[in-house]
């Protein structure tokens, strides 16, 4: 009898179940909500649009994925490793993909260190490498929100109630987060003591069985920020060259959206889709869905009635989700295969080789 599916599979099947039935149910509502909106909208909205700006926001998805690779190479050379320029975009295309199917993106950072360590970096270096990124992309978002607040302040407080609080919550969940990684470096013991003590409630509450298990993580855990924050103390400048290219990355993402408005709206102001955009981001953020589906859809809707008619909003949406995820999420799926297959044969080629050295010895 054959072998059943693996755990690892099984948990990327239900993952991948999952995502399709939150991108069907979003399609359902979109499609049922609006019924101005058919095929007929879609087709006009796409045939009025300026080809050369649709080209310009594929390009930004392409860009996307590349800033955070250049991240990861520049972070990893630093270390003394020197992965070619393509496996980086590897280690970026695995972490997006990952991202894009599991919730939180929790399976982003492990699929890169997997193929990090596959191609002779050794953990701590790849746990370096990754967590040093992370503080730079958590401390990105910031910064396109603080951009946003900056271009335009008057926009914010025309949002709905639970537009707002969405705002509000993916800053104060990124903020937190940054101040947990300055907390490992400057407070470590205290934040242990903190989290112990939490770990302590919630077995009380019967919600954490294994307590022994999750102070384990949490040790190693504030101990890989704690470590990472030191070596960003001596590394300054890599820092602000990380943070730059994620910022960069970010601004990408956002310029998607930017040009497929104004692809069928010359007259959009950019400016304006920029800050819309980056409180779309700000707020799908504060949602542990994968991709965000449901929460970018519905900060999207809620938030370009500022600007434009509904039917136009649905139709730019979509088409500006079908680039800056899907298609994304598509590419990224593709290379990262392509790699793990070319590693599955390098693996297959290297056993013989191995057998015949041992017999050799003999």
């Amino acid at each position: 009898m054959g072998k059943g599916l693996s755990k690892n599979t099984k948990k990327q099947l239900i993952n991948i179940l999952f995502l399709a039935v939150l991108i069907g149910v979003t399609l359902f509502i979109l499609f049922t909500s609006n019924r101005e909106l058919n095929f007929e909208n879609i087709k006009d909205f796409i045939l009025r649009c300026n080809p050369w700006l649709i080209v310009a926001a594929f390009v930004c998805m392409l860009l996307f994925i590349a800033f955070e690779g250049l991240s990861l190479h520049l972070i990893s050379r630093r270390l003394g490793y020197k992965p070619k320029l393509f496996s980086s975009m590897v280690y970026s295309s695995a972490d997006i993909y990952y991202s894009a199917i599991t919730p939180s993106a929790s399976g982003g950072q492990p699929a890169s260190a997997y193929y990090m360590v596959k191609d002779g970096m050794d953990a701590g270096a790849t746990t370096f490498t990754l967590v040093f990124n992370l503080i730079a992309y958590t401390a990105a978002i910031l910064v396109i929100g603080v951009l946003a607040f900056i271009f335009r302040p008057r926009m914010f407080p025309h949002f709905e109630f639970f537009v707002k609080f969405l705002i509000i919550a993916g800053i104060v969940l990124q903020t937190l987060l940054l101040g947990f990684f300055i907390a490992c470096m400057w407070c470590h013991k205290a934040v242990l003591k903190a989290g112990n003590g939490l770990i302590s409630l919630l077995a009380r509450m019967k919600i954490v069985k294994n307590t022994e298990k999750w102070r384990g993580k949490l040790t190693d855990e504030v101990e890989k920020y704690r470590l990472s924050f030191m070596e960003i103390r001596k590394h300054r400048a890599l820092f602000f060259q990380a943070l730059l290219l994620n910022v960069a990355q970010r601004v990408s993402q956002v310029l998607i959206t930017c040009f497929v408005c104004t692809a069928a709206d010359p007259d959009a102001s950019f400016v304006d889709l920029f800050a819309m955009q980056a409180f779309v981001l700000l707020g799908y953020n504060s949602i542990p869905l994968p991709g965000g589906v449901g929460a970018f859809e519905y900060l999207y809707l809620n938030i370009y009635t500022l600007r434009f008619d509904n039917t136009f909003i649905v139709v730019a949406m979509m088409v500006t989700r079908v680039i800056s995820y899907y298609l994304c999420m598509a590419l990224s799926g593709v290379v990262t295969l392509v790699y793990h297959i070319r590693l599955m044969k390098r693996k297959r080629q290297e056993i013989p080789r191995e057998k015949s050295e041992d017999e050799e010895h003999e």
